[in-house]
């Protein structure tokens, strides 16, 4: 998996609005098992500023933030602002979530059940920076 792009997600518009779908095993390389919003987020507060040992899926249902994502040898940058394109986060990957807007509605799609076991806070040891 990949997150080098961001993947576009299929809307349909009409009179009465826009419905946007978001399939698992179909729009992304994955079923879901986990669905979690992250919303009203003060200024200036990061999140994230961690690995993750499954794969994820994010799009802003409302507002915008920005997320940069490592696997220790590449860095990708990915302004998320609008429901129209998420971006894929590859399982063993480090994330940090910031500059959120105040209306930011963050969506995640996981492919895995919350476990306090499937997550690396430890920078250092991830990135291979201890002494």
């Amino acid at each position: 998996m990949d997150a080098k792009e961001q993947i576009h997600i299929t809307s349909y518009t009409d009179a009465r609005g826009k419905l946007s779908v978001i399939e698992g095993a179909r729009d992304i390389p994955f079923a879901v098992k986990r669905v979690f919003f992250i919303s009203d987020v003060p200024a200036n507060a990061v999140r994230g500023e961690h690995a993750y040992k499954h794969n994820e899926f994010a799009v802003c249902t409302s507002g915008s933030c920005k997320i940069r994502i490592s696997d220790g040898k590449t860095e990708t940058l990915h302004a998320l602002c609008s429901a129209d394109a998420g971006v894929l986060i590859p399982a063993g990957t480090w994330r940090t979530l910031y500059d959120f807007s105040a209306d930011c509605v963050l969506t995640v799609l996981s492919d895995a059940h919350f476990s306090p076991k499937d997550y690396i806070f430890d920078a250092d040891a991830f990135f291979g920076t201890e002494e």
